[in-house]
């Protein structure tokens, strides 16, 4: 599996390469993934993410890539709420989940 945090944008700028990756786009990159059905590659880099997570189950704005250290704004709405859409589009539907009961399968 590739490095689940982009990496930042090369060429030539007038402003230093960023050393750090901004979460919210791993996030995108899980949505986009799970939409044209490359759902477990997807759970796979939300798994990652998940894994850099604080103790306390929060992300930073930015993940150091090399380290997994937490940079920026802390926690990060941006950050938390991908974790969240992420899950949710990772997720089954409901209705597959119980049948016409209410009851589990």
């Amino acid at each position: 599996m590739r490095r689940p945090l982009h990496a930042p944008l090369r060429g030539a700028r007038r402003f230093r390469l960023p050393q750090t990756a901004f979460n919210i786009c791993a996030f995108w990159r899980i949505d986009a993934l799970a939409r044209i059905g490359r759902k477990e590659q997807a759970r796979e880099i939300f798994n990652a993410m998940l894994a850099v997570r604080s103790p306390l189950g929060l992300l930073a704005e930015d993940t150091d890539p090399a380290t997994g250290q937490q940079w920026g704004n802390f926690p990060q709405t941006y950050s938390m709420v991908g974790i969240i859409n992420a899950a949710t589009r990772l997720s089954i539907a409901w209705d597959s989940a119980f049948d016409t009961r209410g009851t589990k399968p």
